[in-house]
């Protein structure tokens, strides 16, 4: 089962605390209230109204008369109230909601229950960061400008992309104070009927704020539980598979939206042929040449290069695998001559943007490239065209887009790595790894619908990955982490993804949790686990499972 995150916020339990301390009093004064009015002459006939339109009231929501005494009447029962008339009523009108995503695909948050316990009871249709809006349009909602990152493949974007940047390990901004801010200061949300519980499950063994999103699969009812022997999963992968074109990821520039190259559909000759990159700073031959001057002094290499983004949450998928063509880096590093102890190349975008310093040897020890075209067609616009650094075993981070400048520096020898990201912002609550390793589906997003021969045999693609590390094995559960099926991946290479397939026959309609659990080898030998698994929700169809 998945390890849940439980996202406590101190001020939330004060004002947990306070609220109960004022029901508390309030209800030290009604009681005062009640006990004064006992000594006060009563209005009978107001007295008598209230009661009447209370009881009027209980009895249309219940069904049951209000007069006499409950004993008196039970032997009628029956006549008015049957539980599977009702229990039927409740499942029609609070039937787990359909929706059809902006990729075609019939979406179900939710399980269906025999008892409508999970929509009745739990209200999880309404609950969580996706039942409201994507994630793109609340960051476009936002009253300051925030970069954006588009998904290629299938998978619906959530808030678990959002965790790793807010973090002490990297911008030291969390998530809290912000979501909380703008969402009880939201015209929208308020008017949406949104609460806490929007947003938060709290736990009655704790009383405990923690987010609905990361406890929603412990709670919800109504999965159909397969143990791995009787799943008959059949599962492979391979390290070779490239991501189409319009499955690539992609993430905005800091320049204006107006300057944006976006439209992949054409792309200018011009701005290749002349753009200008100054390679600078401590070296002992700087130089200024265009891109077809530095292809004629260095030449192109291709390779297969996987772009797996910094932020990849539990899940998501930020990542892609290319056959990308480039200038050899380390040519250009023997041609500009580094100065004595020159240990930093800092490829810095046309926007200003120089968050990349990576040590020389890093580069040269892990192929580093400039990108000049992606399966043998020009870099498109929304990959940075006309050129973009691509790196072996580097997050997405040091990516560098529309590169102007290639600048060498010297740095103390504690801060080579400062800049070089691989996928290790540690969670603030655990101080462990966020999402490295990491697993998720490709292929559907999570809530899917299937029917017809989708459903008869669910067919799943994905990939496992840990940025610099190799992937030792990949474990696929459907009774919520009881039992595993185990996909051993020997002789793993962390310079490619593992891109995962796995079958499977449902043996009846209803819905299903994919729970999936990677390991992955450190320098040092030891294997590192999965903090959070990753859960992947898909509901069969009555009638097409068999």
């Amino acid at each position: 089962m998945r390890d849940t995150r439980k996202h406590v916020d101190a001020k939330w339990k004060l004002a947990v605390a306070a609220a109960a301390a004022a029901f508390a009093v309030s209800a030290l004064v009604g009681a005062s209230a009640w006990a004064d009015a006992a000594d006060e002459p009563a209005d009978d006939a107001a007295a008598e109204s209230t009661v009447a339109a209370s009881s009027d009231q209980l009895a249309a929501v219940s069904g049951y008369p209000t007069e006499g005494r409950f004993v008196d009447g039970i032997t009628a029962l029956p006549e008015f109230y049957e539980k599977s008339e009702k229990n039927a009523r409740t499942a029609e009108e609070n039937a787990p909601e359909r929706t059809v995503d902006r990729n075609g695909f019939t979406i179900q948050r939710t399980p269906a229950d025999g008892e409508t316990y999970n929509t009745t009871y739990l209200d999880a249709d309404n609950r969580g960061c996706n039942s409201c809006h994507t994630l793109e349009n609340a960051l476009m909602s936002l009253p300051t400008y925030h970069r954006l990152i588009f998904f290629g493949y299938n998978t619906e974007q959530t808030y678990e992309n959002c965790v790793a940047c807010h973090s002490d390990s990297y911008s030291g901004r969390s998530l809290a104070d912000p979501l909380h801010t703008l969402h009880m200061n939201s015209s929208v949300f308020a008017s949406s009927g949104g609460t806490c519980q929007s947003c938060h499950y709290i736990n009655p063994a704790t009383n405990s704020f923690e987010l609905w999103d990361e406890v929603k699969y412990d709670v919800l009812k109504g999965f159909t539980d397969v143990d791995a022997e009787t799943a008959g999963i059949s599962v492979s992968y391979d390290q070779t598979t490239i991501t189409p074109a319009e499955n690539r990821y992609y993430k905005t520039i800091i320049d204006e939206p107006s300057t944006w190259l976006t439209d992949d559909s054409t792309v200018d000759q011009s701005i290749f042929d002349n753009w200008v990159i100054s390679i600078d700073g401590d070296c002992a031959n700087p130089v200024e040449m265009t891109l077809p001057e530095m292809v004629e002094q260095f030449g192109t290499v291709t390779q297969v290069m996987k772009n797996d983004c910094t932020i990849n949450g539990p899940g998501q998928a930020t990542i892609m695998q290319c056959e990308v063509t480039g200038i050899p880096v380390s040519a250009i590093i023997e041609y500009a001559q580094p100065n004595e102890g020159a240990n930093i190349l800092s490829p810095i975008s046309s926007d200003g943007y120089n968050y990349a310093q990576m040590s020389l040897d890093w580069l040269i020890e892990n192929d580093a490239l400039i990108v000049i075209e992606m399966d043998g067609e020009p870099l498109p616009n929304s990959q940075g065209y006309p050129c973009q650094i691509w790196v072996n075993k580097t997050s997405g981070g040091n990516f560098v887009k529309r590169i102007s400048n290639l600048t060498f520096m010297t740095l103390p020898e504690d801060q080579l790595d400062a800049q070089l990201y691989v996928g290790e912002f540690t969670d603030n609550r655990t101080g462990i790894a966020y999402s490295k390793p990491n697993a998720g589906v490709l292929n559907y997003p999570s809530g899917v619908v299937l029917s017809g021969d989708e459903a008869a045999t669910v067919h799943l693609e994905g990939f496992a990955d840990a940025w610099d590390e190799p992937i030792a094995k990949v474990e696929f559960s459907l009774d919520h982490g009881a039992t595993w099926t185990t996909m051993e991946t020997p002789d793993n290479n962390a310079d490619y993804w593992t891109y995962w397939r796995l079958d499977f026959t449902p043996p009846q309609a209803g819905s299903y949790l994919l729970t999936i659990r990677t390991t992955s080898i450190m320098d040092d030998g030891s294997e590192r686990v999965c903090q959070y698994d990753t859960n992947f929700m898909f509901t069969v169809d009555a009638g097409e499972a068999q």
